[in-house]
């Protein structure tokens, strides 16, 4: 081997241990990956980055089409049920849209700013690996109420109130019955595909850390959840 190579075979052995020793992480490697502690929960939110953006699309171009037609419907129909159906439909559709753009799955967006963020010092290290537990637990506490007892019982009373509304304002059984069993439907479809990747590392790995009072997106609105 030439002088030559061995010099730059020493280089490469030694930048790494140089790098390190003053805090840093050596070029290339980062502490989201490399910190056994950040790394399984960079893995989840990762494996969910993508299915929260589709499901975050998906929903909110879903009920914005609901209103855009029911709107199309009110304005046109000749018959006067399928416009009172409509005027209740269009707010609860809005409602439920508003919610889902104004508060998307924490995975959805948030990953990009942690992959941004410096790791040029031992401060700027630190700082990116307290944002990525941060995002991690609101993920986390996201899901966890998203797939609750609660939110289905809450999805069936708020589609019975509109059912009721229909039936004993408007004495419209048929189209009364169609909403409860159509939106509570949808309800849990919403439920049944929002993605859980950062709920199911968490709940395999007790105690993190997931106390506190959060909103937390609805279909048809936002809610408090907490766990203490």
């Amino acid at each position: 081997m030439s002088l030559a190579g061995t010099i730059l075979l020493l280089t490469l052995r030694i930048d790494p241990g140089a790098a390190a020793a003053d805090g840093t992480a050596p070029q290339g490697v980062s502490v989201l990956t490399e910190d056994p502690t950040l790394a399984p929960l960079w893995t989840a939110l990762q494996a969910e980055e993508s299915a929260d953006r589709l499901w975050y699309w998906g929903w909110a171009s879903f009920l914005g089409a609901v209103v855009v037609g029911e709107t199309v419907i009110a304005a046109t129909t000749s018959s006067e049920a399928s416009r009172i159906n409509a005027y209740v439909n269009i707010p609860a559709s809005a409602a439920g849209a508003i919610a889902i753009l104004l508060t998307p799955p924490a995975a959805a967006f948030g990953l990009e700013e942690v992959r941004r963020m410096p790791e040029d010092t031992p401060e700027q290290t630190q700082a990116k690996a307290a944002a990525l537990r941060s995002l991690f637990r609101r993920a986390a506490e996201q899901e966890r109420f998203y797939h609750s007892p609660l939110n289905h019982v809450v999805g069936l009373t708020v589609n019975a109130g509109l059912a009721a509304i229909l039936y004993f304002g408007f004495k419209l059984g048929g189209r009364a019955l169609l909403t409860l069993a159509g939106g509570t439907l949808e309800w849990e479809m919403q439920i049944l595909t929002r993605p859980t990747a950062a709920l199911d590392l968490a709940t395999s790995h007790p105690g993190s850390g997931l106390e506190g009072l959060h909103v937390v997106p609805l279909p048809n609105g936002i809610a408090l959840a907490g766990s203490f």
